[in-house]
């Protein structure tokens, strides 16, 4: 009998023991768990429970805030901008959860962040978010939005001393409002979840951040890097080649533009980035070798995601050194091949060349404020230094000649010296895309401006260069 009630006994302790520590680890380990899991429906209600903090331009444009909503959710996301910013904004709905600077700030905007004391912590019940301040401008966004029309591509504006992002826009794009509304149809079905199928059905991808995570082959614009990478290798600018309309690689060519290819004679490099010469870069990259090219490259940030404060931003990307013979090399040199890049890296391998071969951290977030208070701010930080200062001189004069004389007059401005390059990508069965990166003032830049325009059919000399001409001059006033 004893020994019944004994065993009884233990098999009590063990099951109360057991139940201690699944719960020790339900509410220290797998909170955060069971707090994320859509399932919880609760979390839901007590954050739509809080008005979130505003998010608002640098020059004071209301862009998204919590306003009152009926039913289970006190509150709802209201977009003041329709379209115009919704790739940076992203959404914030009880349907399809956070994206873009909805994600990135939750807790900020939440009021979780910054940290509050533990007095705060335990006494204080959070109703009210945090608002976020940003980079962006106002005026320079909708320029990039006017200038770049319904054309498919994007355009990113940045300052290159502070790595403040001024503009970044994005063409499809779609109405974040749609995606956040609890109104239903005369059917019963949420209009939400309408507008998601449709955006997720489009072929025009409206959902994809074309100028943060769009991939495409940089064509001349990349001979920014091959000039910089030729200059930091010891092949200084007056470096001559002779560059014939078709030059013979490794049992290939590289072709010149014009119909047949143009020649160009025995040119330097300032001669050959102004009219945008293939076969000068194809030799260049060629004669400074793959691991040069490559070093570079990286350096100024491909094969690496930049690390700005938005979700979803995609690495460009350059082929290893050692998979590259001499045909592949060569066209790398002209930002064919398996080059590709984003719009926010050409623009952050702008901003080196016009702030002395350093790149800031690019930022979106300016300062988190409640009410007047500043409760942080950001500051910024070099994230790399690919080339050197006198690289970086020496390209950005040449690049003043592209805008001065060469392919790219169409981005001149009035009493400004901008400098910039133009590109147009050979794509496979499509037209080619339209690019462009311009700089401006070249004498003390504040701006770096990228666009590309997908299969434009036209050269980013015609294309590009005007709406970014467009956007430069925006943010300069």
């Amino acid at each position: 009998m004893q020994k019944g009630i004994r065993r009884l006994g233990v098999f009590f302790i063990a099951l109360t023991l057991v139940l201690v520590v699944n719960l020790s680890y339900l509410q220290v380990w797998g909170q955060k768990g069971l707090l994320e899991n859509p399932a919880n429906t609760r979390r839901l209600v007590e954050e739509y429970g809080i008005a979130r903090g505003r998010i608002i331009t640098s020059d004071g444009l209301v862009l998204a805030e919590s306003v009152p909503a009926p039913g289970p959710f006190a509150y709802l996301r209201r977009y003041h901008q329709g379209a115009l910013f919704s790739h940076v904004l992203g959404y914030d709905s009880p349907q399809f959860g956070r994206t873009g600077l909805e994600e990135s700030y939750n807790d900020q905007l939440l009021g979780r962040k910054p940290p509050r004391s533990w007095v705060e912590e335990m006494t204080s019940d959070v109703r009210e978010g945090n608002d976020i301040y940003l980079t962006l401008d106002a005026e320079v966004q909708s320029a990039a939005a006017k200038y770049l029309g319904s054309r498919k591509g994007a355009v990113v504006a940045m300052n290159p001393k502070t790595g403040a992002v001024l503009a970044m826009y994005s063409w499809p794009t779609f109405d974040p409002q749609a995606l956040v509304t609890q109104d239903k149809d005369a059917d019963g079905t949420p209009l939400a979840d309408k507008a998601m199928r449709s955006y997720s059905q489009d072929t025009g991808s409206p959902l994809l951040n074309r100028a943060a995570a769009g991939l495409y082959t940089p064509g001349s614009v990349f001979k920014v890097v091959t000039g910089s990478a030729g200059l930091e290798a010891g092949l200084p600018a007056s470096t001559v080649f002779d560059c014939p309309g078709v030059w013979e690689v490794g049992g290939s060519r590289v072709t010149n533009y014009g119909s047949p290819p143009r020649s160009f004679g025995r040119i330097d490099m300032e001669t050959a980035l102004t009219h945008s010469v293939n076969t000068y870069f194809a030799q260049l990259a060629v004669k400074m070798g793959a691991p040069a090219l490559v070093k570079c490259a990286e350096a100024f940030g491909l094969n690496s995601v930049p690390p700005l404060d938005l979700p979803g931003v995609s690495a460009s990307r350059i082929p290893p050194a050692g998979k590259m013979d001499a045909v592949l090399l060569a066209w790398s040199g002209v930002g064919q091949g398996e080059v590709l890049l984003t719009p926010l890296q050409l623009c952050l391998m702008g901003c080196a060349v016009a702030n002395g071969g350093r790149i800031m951290v690019p930022h979106l977030l300016k300062e988190v404020r409640k009410g007047e208070a500043i409760l942080d701010r950001y500051d910024a930080s070099v994230w790399r230094t690919p080339i050197s200062a006198e690289t970086a001189a020496e390209m950005l004069k040449m690049m003043v000649s592209v805008v001065e004389e060469g392919t790219g007059t169409q981005a001149a401005i009035s009493r400004v010296t901008v400098a910039g390059k133009t590109g147009t990508a050979e794509v496979e069965g499509k037209p080619p895309h339209a690019w462009f990166l311009g700089v401006a003032p070249a004498e003390n830049p504040t701006v770096v401006v990228a666009v590309v325009v997908e299969n434009s059919g036209g050269g980013g000399g015609s294309v590009a260069a005007p709406i970014a001409r467009e956007v430069i001059r925006a943010a300069l006033r």
